[in-house]
């Protein structure tokens, strides 16, 4: 896969004006470099195929001038397509409140406590990893299953405007570690390389 550079960008860029007139405005040289290197910043670690797939995949469903999100979020599906999207996640947690809610009635009963609690723990355990940045633990898992109807609506807003949210600080932990081990790596080299 090749790498993608600035002119890769502002092809993808003037693709999506094409499709889409007042696309992404300017009104200056400054303005356009800003928007070329924000994009850039956003996508150069990522292949240039992937990320003109992204653009097509976006401009065949989008009604608007897909925005710089709605890019990064195509290609993290191409790149990781058995990922869960944010609805898949709240259908997922919903299917195990009903069971949340009835193992939570057995705690209140100290001969069952025990039990209880493992198999809430089992349950939490069965939960998808990404479904697991927003409900942190067993406890929270309980506190959501015995919420009303009404709170869980709230609920639910607060799961779409947080999951997205959760999901990058996931992927920005992962790259800053990731960076941190290649930085580490390149000064064991540089060391071993100084002593010879």
């Amino acid at each position: 896969m090749n790498p993608l550079d600035r002119d890769d960008i502002i092809k993808l860029i003037i693709k999506i004006q094409l499709n889409f007139e007042n696309a992404y405005a300017t009104s200056n040289d400054l303005e356009r470099e800003l928007l070329v290197e924000s994009w850039y910043e956003a996508l150069c670690e990522y292949p240039k195929e992937v990320c003109t797939q992204a653009v097509n995949n976006v401009l065949k469903r989008a009604k608007f001038a897909p925005r710089l999100g709605d890019i990064t979020e195509e290609i993290t599906k191409l790149l990781d397509p058995e990922a869960k999207t944010d609805d898949e996640l709240w259908a997922e947690l919903n299917t195990v409140l009903p069971r949340v809610y009835d193992l939570s009635r057995y705690l209140k009963y100290a001969q069952y406590v025990k039990w209880a609690n493992e198999k809430l723990d089992e349950v939490y355990s069965g939960l998808s990893e990404e479904l697991k940045l927003f409900v942190v633990n067993r406890s929270t898992l309980v506190d959501i299953a015995e919420m009303s109807p009404e709170s869980l609506q709230f609920e639910r807003t607060r799961f779409f405007k947080q999951m997205p949210i959760l999901k990058k600080h996931k992927n920005d932990k992962a790259a800053a570690q990731k960076f941190i081990a290649q930085t580490s790596k390149a000064q064991a080299l540089l060391n071993g390389n100084d002593k010879k």
